[in-house]
């Protein structure tokens, strides 16, 4: 199980030192990943250029509910004083096997989906089915929803008497302010009531309330609502049926650059000091989502694909080099959140954009094969503070594998 825990060695200031204490990085990581996707059912298409082929991801077809369940088991632990510079908790922790939907939030994919811009109505156009007794209970941040927020969500709340809002009624009645105030606009016991005004909804049984209980919650977009990004996917009903093709900001089909994968070389492999970044496609990401190509270590171990071009030796990928990321760990992340994994992630590209880093995550020279994982983040956007996400480091996510001759989907 890989840790990763954030220690504070300072309270006073307004972004306190973060030390990061990481665990040993095996190199045998990856060795299950290509079993698992044997066992997955991953959509796929194939696309055909001469001789050559290539198994393409069909984004029509996959969702974040049906993404193979990641390999391995870590934690992200904030320490309570930072939480309220974050503006929310994004302290998590998942185990081997479990499904991606339950560990990443909202908030880590803000800026590569905008799935918070999604209202529950436009989510239920897009999927297949509705659930038929959908409650409140059944979208996790109305857990956290009081009051005064579900009010600043839904301005026209305000204006309707306690006893057209169910939920909101009874969560008075049961803390006593209901009887004090009588049949008064909500609007109003907010303003005159501050206690009243933070109780939170999950004081209530929500399974008890129709998602209808609340007027146009259906039509609110999920960022009006109080601490929005610490929902996980799947909290958001039908959130994670929703295509990878049809999010509000939809996935880069990574086709735009295509390699041949020439041949494999293993783990006996070793770094040159004279083969430098220029020869890699492999690499780190910036805080500009690019991806930065990194040479391996001089006499480091350094397994890789080498890449053809159909332009031949003339081509922009002829040599090139993606090396393993269980021969290779880079630095990641950026702001204070990049201390995280020891401020590493495995070697990779963008090829699909932000949203997860593709790496090779083993060669087999006798087979001629190399497998592939995806690796997501965590990402935090504070109050009055820049953006700060972690390295890529939760996963692997088991991907599309490819043997030699086949065609390698590079992205831009």
């Amino acid at each position: 199980m890989n840790n990763f825990q954030l220690l504070t060695a300072s309270a006073t200031l307004i972004i306190p030192p973060l030390v990061f204490h990481p665990p040993a990085i095996p190199t045998e990581r990856f060795a299950n990943a290509t079993e698992h996707f044997a066992n997955n059912q991953m959509p796929r298409l194939t696309y055909s250029v001469g001789k050559y082929q290539a198994q393409a991801p069909d984004w029509s077809k996959i969702t974040w509910g049906n993404l193979p369940p990641v390999q391995e088991s870590g934690y992200l632990s904030i320490p309570n004083n930072l939480i309220p510079q974050f503006g929310y908790d994004p302290s998590r922790s998942w185990s081997a096997g479990q499904q991606v939907d339950s560990i990443v939030m909202l908030g880590d994919v803000e800026d590569a989906f905008r799935l918070d811009s999604f209202t529950l109505n436009q989510i239920f156009e897009i999927t297949p089915a509705t659930p038929a007794k959908l409650t409140l209970k059944d979208f996790g941040l109305m857990e956290w929803q009081t009051p005064q927020s579900l009010v600043k969500a839904i301005p026209s709340l305000g204006n309707l008497n306690v006893n057209q809002v169910q939920p909101i009624r009874d969560l008075f009645i049961k803390s006593g302010v209901y009887n004090v105030y009588g049949n008064e606009r909500i609007a109003q016991i907010i303003n005159y009531n501050p206690q009243a005004a933070n109780l939170p909804l999950g004081n209530l049984d929500l399974s008890k309330y129709s998602i209808n209980s609340i007027p146009r919650l259906n039509i609110t977009q999920i960022n009006k609502f109080q601490g929005w990004q610490q929902s996980f996917i799947n909290q958001v009903p039908n959130l994670n049926q929703i295509p990878f093709d049809k999010m509000p900001l939809p996935i880069k089909s990574g086709t735009g650059v295509v390699g041949v994968a020439s041949v494999v070389f293993g783990t006996s492999e070793r770094g040159d000091a004279k083969v430098g970044a220029n020869y890699f496609v492999s690499g780190s990401v910036n805080s500009s989502s690019a991806t930065i190509p990194v040479a391996c270590e001089a006499g480091k171990e350094c397994a890789y694909m080498e890449l053809g071009d159909f332009a031949g030796s003339a081509g922009s990928l002829y040599g090139k080099r993606w090396v393993s990321g269980s021969s290779q760990q880079v630095k990641g992340g950026f702001g204070f959140l990049s201390v995280v994994n020891g401020g590493k992630e495995p070697t990779g590209r963008l090829v699909y954009g932000s949203g997860f880093k593709v790496a090779l995550t083993g060669v087999n020279e006798s087979k001629g094969t190399a497998d592939f994982g995806l690796f997501f983040r965590i990402c935090v956007r504070p109050p009055f503070s820049p953006r700060t996400c972690t390295p890529y480091f939760i996963g692997p996510i088991p991907w599309i594998p490819v043997s030699e001759n086949d065609l390698v989907i590079i992205g831009k």
